[in-house]
């Protein structure tokens, strides 16, 4: 069989041409030291579409911009009231929470659930915060409650072995609130974050205390240059020092007061499912025996985890980092000192919008940065989601989702992010990363093709034609263009046409028009041009 593999997504491709209007970045901004062409018109929406909801743009919405191309940021404002945007925050922000993992303390088995269950048991504990935090942005919600809320979110399988009121009847991720007594502290409160970031009789609670730190203000206590005097390294003259040494005293000050607070979910043995399961408001005031250090914000009291959401709402660093973190999941890059002036008025602006996410993210997609014409590699839930909107294959194993799972998955293997081994979705193509996109290529081929050919089922990705379908048919040639069209964001060139009617052809003329018809899907999905946006 002939396959057309194009996996060089690092060669030179000719630069897009700059759009004759739309969505080019604005003009008051500085000129950069090398001028570069912006994404078209189509190439940003496709863009926005991918960053937005996971999937390319419909055809229609193309057809629109092609129409009117000053209709492009009321698309993009479309976008964010879909089904799929709040989804996919879940996944941007997984990729820096790292809470999405694949084993907890505590398992399934656990709480009497079947074996079966438990990649959705993982994935209701790991989301829990994400998806509090992505409702806040879906429902235009204040950004401080991501640290306020009295509310979490919750799954039936959550509602069922945590002590919280899931709404009788419902199905999915719902808003539910805690009954064992935690304050309200929104994603602060959720056992989701705080099984993730577990803490041990010597931490104290300090890891979460710096994984706060990092998460909500930006600053990393990991990464802070430290110098150490010449002292006895035992553990007694190492508590101490934590709280006496000047070398110690210089992270401590501030990260120990903030574990503090956190004595609620202190457990007395890891492993319990009755000691990880609820909060524990009789051990807040645990931090007098183990850290002997009250609860504080950088130098202001406070009384405990009641207090430290409302404290780290009314420091500047949140919001300044709130403005960094999603610049920096929709710029696919790090941010540097040359951002600086660009990110400082996107967070007055934030502010002044009642620090809600849907103006900042609007920002960001019409900024320089954003139209950079560099290719971005699809994620992998991108890709689940893209081929799954297109061919409506899902692959699925005993209840599992094989590309968003590590224990018999392949999540790692297509370069996601695991939150441990992995911490930043790969960027650009490796080995494994090649052999999972043509498994599931030809699997999604398959499927399509069975169930919109062969058996005649709803119709996704084949429109018009069939088994008996030429390839010299109008029809044929409409389905190619029309296919492309919907995978790759912009119009099919005759020297493709012709090239992919060669390959269908020559398996026909062998294996039949559906193993044809599996080749040249097998191969438009493994296309650079499907696979980078």
């Amino acid at each position: 069989m002939v396959v057309i593999v194009l996996l060089l997504m690092a060669c030179a491709q000719d630069p897009p041409k700059e759009s004759a209007g739309g969505v080019g970045p604005p003009h008051d901004t500085a000129e950069p030291t090398t001028t570069v062409s912006p994404l078209d018109d189509a190439a940003w929406l496709r863009r926005v579409s991918f960053d937005l909801r996971g999937v390319p743009p419909t055809e229609a919405e193309l057809n629109e911009l092609t129409a009117n191309p000053d209709i492009a940021y009321n698309l993009r404002d479309a976008m964010m009231q879909s089904t799929r945007f709040e989804d996919r925050m879940v996944h941007l922000f997984a990729e820096r929470w790292h809470t999405r993992v694949d084993e907890f303390d505590i398992v399934a088995f656990d709480y009497g659930l079947d074996a079966v269950e438990e990649y959705d048991f993982e994935r209701s504990v790991g989301e829990e915060p994400l998806r509090l935090l992505a409702r806040v942005i879906a429902d235009d919600r204040p950004w401080t409650d991501a640290v306020l809320a009295d509310w979490t979110m919750a799954t039936p399988i959550l509602g069922e072995i945590w002590p919280v009121d899931y709404p009788e009847g419902e199905s999915g991720w719902q808003v539910a609130t805690y009954t064992d007594g935690r304050p309200a502290a929104g994603v602060l409160a959720t056992n989701g974050l705080w099984w993730r970031y577990t803490t041990t009789d010597s931490n104290m609670n300090r890891g979460r205390a710096a994984a706060i730190s990092r998460l909500l203000l930006c600053e990393d206590y990991l990464i802070r240059p430290v110098a150490f005097s010449e002292a006895d390294t035992s553990a007694t003259s190492t508590a101490d020092a934590a709280q006496n040494d000047p070398y110690c005293l210089a992270c401590h000050s501030s990260l120990d007061p903030i574990a503090a607070s956190l004595f609620g979910f202190w457990w007395m043995s890891l492993y319990s499912r009755i000691e990880e399961t609820s909060y524990h408001p009789e051990r807040e005031a645990l931090w007098e025996q183990y850290l002997g250090v009250e609860p504080g914000w950088y130098g202001q009291p406070i009384s405990g985890l009641s207090e430290l959401g409302p404290s780290i709402a009314n420091d500047s660093r949140f919001y300044s980092c709130a403005v960094q973190s999603m610049a920096e999941s929709l710029w696919r890059r790090p941010v540097t000192e040359a951002d600086a002036d660009e990110l400082e008025h996107m967070r007055r602006s934030f502010i002044n919008a009642n620090a809600t996410m849907r103006p900042l993210i609007a920002a960001l997609t019409e900024s320089p940065s954003y139209h950079a014409p560099a290719d971005r590699m699809v994620t992998h839930d991108q890709l689940t989601d893209s081929i799954e909107s297109l061919t409506g294959f899902r692959w699925t194993h005993n209840g599992t989702d094989m590309l968003d799972d590590d224990g018999v998955g392949h999540r790692l293997l297509l370069g996601g992010v695991d939150g441990i081994a992995n911490r930043a979705p790969q960027s650009r193509p490796g080995l494994t990363w090649a052999l999972v996109v043509k498994r599931t290529a030809e699997a999604a081929a398959s499927h399509a093709v069975r169930t919109e050919l062969s058996e005649s089922g709803d119709r996704r990705l084949f429109t018009v034609v069939t088994l008996e379908t030429d390839a010299d048919d109008d029809a044929f040639d409409h389905e190619l263009r029309q296919m492309h069209r919907r995978m790759y964001s912009h119009e099919a060139t005759d020297a493709w046409v012709e090239q992919v009617r060669d390959l269908w052809t020559e398996i026909a003329n062998t294996e039949g028009p559906a193993e044809a018809w599996r080749a040249v899907v097998s191969a438009t999905l493994r296309d650079p041009a499907f696979l980078t946006y």
